[in-house]
C-alpha cells in the first residue's frame, strides 16, 4: 500500500484534531473551535466518512496531512515523516533533496555533533556538576534536557567539528562559531565557559543553544544568533518536551529561564515552556493557541517581570487565549524548586487566577480613593480591558473595575471605549469572517452533482470552467456521465482535486443539501448553473475587451476585428443568461 495512504488509513482524521482540539459530536461528523483562528464558536467540521478537518469561515484545513502541516507549521515532507513514526508506517528510502534542505540538514547535523560535544565535556567539567546541584538539577534531568558544557577554549568546539567534516561556512552559518569575514582569520567559538541549554523546534530537531556563564565578567545569558533554523521570536525552549502534557490539560505554564522550565518539570508540571531570551510575541501566542486554551503565567515578582505578565496578558488575550496567573513567595520558580518544592507544586497545579482578577486584587494596595488614584489605577487596567477577545468577559470586567474604583459603569465604558479608539491598532488573529460560500457558483453546482448523482445527465448546462480543482472535477465527472454508479472514490482526480471535492461534498451537506428532494435540488442545481454561466461570461467579456483595447492600441487591425466579433457573440450571450 502506498504510505500515504497507509498512514491515513491507520490515523483517522478525528484521532489526530482531538490530540489538538476538544471534539463535540455533531449527527455523523465533529465540531470544534478552529485553532487556525481566534474562533469563538465551534467553526471546524470533522468529518470521519470523508477523512476531512475543515473550517469553512477561515478556509483552512483538509486531510490529516494537510491539518497536521497547519497545526504544526512544518512541510508536507516533514509531516509524512512524523505521521509515518506515529503510525509505525515505514517510508521508502528519500530521495536526494533540493540545495536549500540540503543545507539546513547539515546545519543541524552541526548543531547535533556540538551538542554531543558539550554533553561529553559536562561530564568532565567538576565545578559546572557542582553549580547545577547547587540548583537542585538532577542527573536525569541533566539526561531529559541534554544539558552540556562550553569549554574555555576559543577553537575547541570549531576545530572538533572541522574534524567531523563540517565546512567553515556550516559552523559559522548555524551560529556555533563567530566570523564576520569567511576569508579571515579562524573562527572563534561562540560559547566559551557555558552551561549550555540544547534549543529544540516543536518537532524535536536541534536548532540552537542558550548558554549561562560560568565566569562573572560575562554576559549571564547568551543565546544563539539568528541563523536559517533559529528565530528566537518563534521558539519555546522546552516545547518538544512539554507538548504532549500541554495537550492533554490544554495549558501551558509560561516562566522566564531555563532553570524555571527544569524546575517546574522536576515538581511535575511537565507543561512548562519559556521564551529564550526575549519577550513573548503573536508568533508564541499562535504556537501556543495550536495546543492549549489556558496559559498560566509564572513570571519574575520584580517590575521587570510584572511588565512581561502585562505585554504576554494582551498578546495571549488577543488571541484568545485565557490567561491566569501565579505569584510565587520566592523570586522564581528555579529558587522555589529549592527552597520548597511541595508548594511550588500544590500553586502550579491551583493555576493562580485569572490574570484580570490578580491586577484588580493589587490595586486594592494602592489609591483608589483619591481623584488622581482612580486614573492611575484605571489607565492600569485599560489596555487589559481592551486586549479582551469577548464583549462577555470585557462587561464583565468593566463592572468589576467601576465597582472597585467607586465610579459609574458608564464612566469606565467611556474611558475604555476612547483608548480603543485613540491607541494605536494591534495586529491580531482575525475572528470569524462573515459567513460566505468558499465556492464558486460553479463549485456549488458540482456539489450538487456530487450528492444527486441520478442529476448527472444536467453537466451539459454548466459551461466547462477552464482553471483549478473546479475544472478537473468537472472533466472527471464528464468521464462517469452514463455510468449507471460511481462515487467521489472512483473518480479519476489527482489528490489535491480529490480533497477539494471531499471538502464541497462536507460544505453541501452542512448546509443540508444532500437532504433536499430532488425536484428542489434541480430547482437549485439550474439557479448556481445560470448563476456560474453568467459569472463565466461576463469574465470572457472582461477579458476580451481589454485584448481589444490592448490592439486597439497597437494598430493591431485584423485581430482586432476578431476581437470584435468575439465580444459581441460573448456580449449577446451573457445578456440571454444575465
Amino acid at each position: 500500500m502506498d504510505p500515504v495512504a497507509e498512514i491515513k488509513a491507520r490515523l483517522p482524521i478525528e484521532e489526530l484534531v482531538r490530540q489538538y482540539c476538544q471534539l463535540q459530536k455533531k449527527g455523523r461528523n465533529f465540531v470544534c473551535l478552529c485553532p487556525f483562528h481566534n474562533d469563538t464558536h465551534p467553526s471546524m467540521l470533522v468529518s470521519p466518512d470523508k477523512g476531512i478537518a475543515y473550517c469553512f469561515p477561515c478556509q483552512k484545513g483538509g486531510d490529516i496531512f494537510n491539518f497536521y502541516q497547519l497545526i504544526e507549521g512544518v512541510e508536507f515532507p516533514q509531516a509524512i515523516r512524523d505521521l509515518a513514526e506515529r503510525t509505525g508506517v515505514t517510508l521508502p528510502d528519500r530521495p536526494q533533496s533540493g540545495p536549500a534542505r540540503d543545507e539546513r540538514e547539515r546545519l543541524r547535523a552541526c548543531l547535533e555533533a556540538a551538542c554531543d560535544w558539550f554533553r561529553r565535556a559536562l561530564g568532565e567539567g567538576k565545578e559546572a556538576g557542582e553549580y547545577l546541584a547547587s540548583r537542585g538539577v538532577t542527573p536525569q534531568e541533566i539526561q531529559r534536557f541534554e544539558l552540556g558544557l562550553a569549554s574555555a577554549d576559543s577553537h575547541a568546539l570549531y576545530d572538533e567539528l572541522l574534524r567531523q567534516g563540517f565546512s567553515r561556512g556550516e559552523i559559522v552559518g548555524s551560529g556555533i562559531a563567530m566570523q564576520r569575514d569567511l576569508s579571515g582569520d579562524r573562527p572563534i567559538d561562540r560559547f566559551r565557559s557555558r552551561l549550555m541549554f540544547p534549543i529544540r523546534d516543536p518537532q524535536g530537531r536541534m536548532i540552537g543553544f542558550g548558554g549561562r556563564t560560568l565566569v562573572s565578567d560575562d554576559a549571564k545569558y547568551l543565546n544563539s544568533a539568528e541563523t536559517p533554523l533559529y528565530r528566537k521570536s518563534s521558539v519555546l525552549y522546552g516545547f518538544p518536551l512539554a507538548k504532549e502534557a500541554m495537550r492533554e490539560s490544554r495549558r501551558a505554564v509560561l516562566v522566564e529561564g531555563y532553570f524555571d522550565v527544569l524546575a517546574c518539570h522536576r515538581v511535575g508540571v511537565i507543561e512548562t515552556v519559556a521564551t529564550c531570551g526575549t519577550a513573548l510575541t503573536e508568533e508564541h501566542a499562535h504556537l501556543l493557541k495550536r495546543h492549549v486554551d489556558t496559559v498560566v503565567l509564572c513570571l519574575d515578582a520584580d517590575r521587570a517581570g510584572r511588565d512581561a505578565a502585562e505585554r504576554a496578558f494582551g498578546i495571549l488575550a488577543r488571541e484568545g487565549i485565557a490567561v491566569r496567573a501565579v505569584r510565587l513567595p520566592e523570586k522564581d520558580p528555579a529558587d522555589m524548586a529549592v527552597a520548597d518544592p511541595p508548594a511550588l507544586a500544590s500553586l502550579l497545579a491551583a493555576g493562580g487566577q485569572a490574570y484580570v482578577d490578580l491586577a484588580l486584587e493589587e490595586l486594592r494596595s494602592t489609591d483608589i480613593v483619591s481623584g488622581p488614584g482612580k486614573r492611575v489605577a484605571l489607565e492600569r487596567m485599560l489596555p487589559l480591558l481592551q486586549a479582551l477577545s469577548t464583549a462577555v468577559e470585557r462587561a464583565h470586567y468593566v463592572r468589576l473595575t467601576a465597582l472597585l474604583l467607586g465610579v459609574p459603569e458608564t464612566a469606565v465604558e467611556r474611558d475604555l471605549a476612547s483608548s480603543v479608539k485613540n491607541r494605536a491598532q494591534v495586529p491580531q488573529t482575525p475572528a470569524v469572517p462573515a459567513q460566505k460560500s468558499p465556492f464558486s457558483s460553479a463549485g456549488v453546482a458540482l456539489g450538487f452533482f456530487l450528492c444527486f448523482p441520478q442529476l448527472l445527465d444536467r453537466l451539459p448546462e454548466l459551461i466547462p470552467p477552464e482553471e483549478g480543482a473546479v475544472a478537473d472535477l468537472y472533466t472527471a465527472l464528464q468521464g462517469v456521465q452514463g455510468r449507471s454508479s460511481w462515487t467521489i472514490d472512483t473518480l479519476e482526480l489527482s489528490p489535491e482535486t480529490q480533497q477539494f471535492a471531499r471538502i464541497l461534498m462536507l460544505f453541501c451537506e452542512e448546509h443540508g443539501f444532500d437532504q433536499i428532494s430532488e425536484s428542489l435540488a434541480a430547482r437549485e442545481l439550474k439557479k448556481n448553473c445560470r448563476a456560474a454561466n453568467r459569472d463565466f461570461l461576463q469574465g470572457k467579456v472582461q477579458e476580451v475587451a481589454r485584448k481589444l483595447r490592448e490592439n486597439d492600441a497597437a494598430g493591431k487591425d485584423a485581430e482586432t476585428s476578431l476581437l470584435q466579433t468575439q465580444f459581441e457573440q460573448l456580449l449577446k450571450l451573457a445578456r440571454k443568461v444575465g
